[in-house]
């Protein structure tokens, strides 16, 4: 008994120092990164509440639940406005979910083993490192999930329920979850419970829908997001090879070791219980359902079942183990192969050198355009075509006003009209084949460029002054 709950001590001693060795290695992605699109729209929403200009966003191109939104809101008026205070709710949540998926595998499986598996391969896999130091929805989302799985294991069913709800107030995709909570839940013999589990989702999806009612008058929100997508339909025949290609191929970049394990978990699926033939069945049809319908192949989706994955991986490495005569020397040995496994890839994803969640550069250089334009006075026109959102963050409290053109014809009308009539007259585009094409169209209109700004960045974005 003594053994063992020293074991038990030593086990969740090693979870928590994984945890903190993941955010001493994750810390600097906080201030290296620029913003994508999307980042810079969910942190201006942020920036908007935080100065109470519009806090309940009813003028905001809001399509999704406002759970992250005013999260980020709270860091503003702490830290002033930088990015990182944006990136701060998922840096913290990131950080919180290696030790909850570690609890979730101790409460599955009653092995703190594989809960310390399940922790290092998280706290070194290059998708959950690159997506920590980011302002998307996706790193928060997993963390409330994982949490409300947990409860449910530690038969918690209000807590399970009200942090499901944050899930959904976080983002809709909180319920593909819903089938696998619901199935250890009924593992669990709950019956009268859901009652309670239900009492704490309540009181947030009322909160969420009153919100939505009182910035439009009715809940749009999902059919807004459903339009944003372009409908929800099945790939077609001739899609199903290419997007097969492209989710292995973000898969091997992301997660290559715990994808590896998770796919030997099936080799030794026999010797594996019901829990662990759940979480790989799950998995599973969430890749099949990701890969089926005409969902943009991005890496945020593949960060929600990452942490069942990982714990597939280390139940897989632990059966392996038992099925072995390895004494305690040669068990860490194997935690040590797992760690050197990924390092090359942890210290990439810790570089930013993957093109999913967020890197040096994400933004194409507009922070650095941003900051030439700071001092401009009111009547400052920047037109753009490419990065609308990443403005409406960096010039938010600017005096410079945005003009989205959506060709070179719209823009040469434009100039033709207003081209020396107030202050300056700005054009911004990527250093690439497909931006610098506006050029000659409007030089042949009578307007000259000069190259006042270019950004450091590879292949970066030139800032033009435009006069007749």
């Amino acid at each position: 008994m003594q053994k063992q709950q020293a074991a038990g001590s030593g086990q969740r001693a090693a979870i928590l120092s994984v945890t903190a060795a993941a955010a001493f290695w994750r810390f600097p992605g906080l201030f290296a990164n620029g913003f994508q699109a999307d980042e810079a729209l969910f942190a201006s929403f942020a920036r908007t509440i935080a100065v109470w200009q519009d806090p309940l966003l009813r003028l905001q191109p809001v399509d999704k639940p406002p759970l992250l939104f005013y999260a980020q809101a709270v860091f503003y008026p702490l830290f002033g406005p930088v990015e990182w205070a944006a990136r701060l709710p998922d840096f913290i949540a990131s950080i919180l979910l290696i030790p909850l998926a570690a609890l979730l595998a101790w409460r599955l499986f009653g092995d703190g083993v594989t809960a310390v598996l399940t922790a290092v391969l998280l706290a070194f896999s290059p998708l959950a490192i690159q997506f920590s130091p980011t302002a998307f929805t996706d790193p928060l989302l997993t963390t409330l999930l994982v949490a409300a799985l947990a409860a449910v294991m530690g038969r918690r069913p209000f807590t399970s329920g009200l942090l499901f709800g944050l899930a959904l107030a976080t983002k809709y995709q909180a319920v593909l979850f819903l089938p696998l909570l619901l199935s250890l839940g009924a593992g669990q013999g709950w019956r009268r419970e859901w009652g309670r589990w239900l009492a704490g989702v309540a009181p947030v999806a009322t909160a969420v829908f009153l919100w939505e009612m009182a910035r439009t008058g009715a809940f749009t929100l999902w059919q807004t997001q459903v339009s944003n997508y372009g409908g929800i339909r099945l790939v077609g025949v001739w899609e199903l090879r290419p997007r097969l290609a492209d989710w292995l191929a973000l898969w091997r970049q992301g997660a290559l070791v715990i994808g590896g394990l998770a796919a030997f978990g099936l080799v030794l699926i026999k010797r594996m219980g019901q829990k662990e033939r759940l979480l790989i069945g799950f998995v599973g049809g969430y890749f099949l359902l990701h890969w089926l319908l005409a969902v943009p192949v991005w890496g945020r989706y593949l960060l929600l079942p990452l942490p069942l994955a990982a714990i597939v991986a280390g139940r897989a490495l632990k059966v392996a183990r038992d099925g072995l005569p390895l004494n305690q020397f040669w068990g860490w040995l194997v935690l040590a192969g797992v760690i050197a496994a990924q390092l090359p890839m942890a210290a990439a994803a810790r570089d930013g050198r993957y093109s999913f969640g967020s890197y040096p550069g994400a933004d194409g250089g507009a922070a650095e355009v941003a900051r030439f334009l700071a001092d401009a006075p009111y009547g400052t026109v920047l037109y753009d075509h490419w990065f609308s959102w990443q403005w409406r963050y960096h010039l938010f409290d600017k005096k410079v006003f945005v003009n989205w053109f959506p060709d070179a014809d719209s823009l040469v009308t434009d100039l033709t009209v207003f081209a020396g009539k107030g202050g300056d007259r700005y054009l911004v585009l990527p250093n690439e084949p497909e931006g610098q094409s506006i050029l000659p169209e409007v030089q042949a209109a009578g307007f000259q460029l000069n190259i006042v700004f270019q950004t450091q960045q590879t292949p970066g974005m030139s800032l033009y002054r435009i006069s007749r």
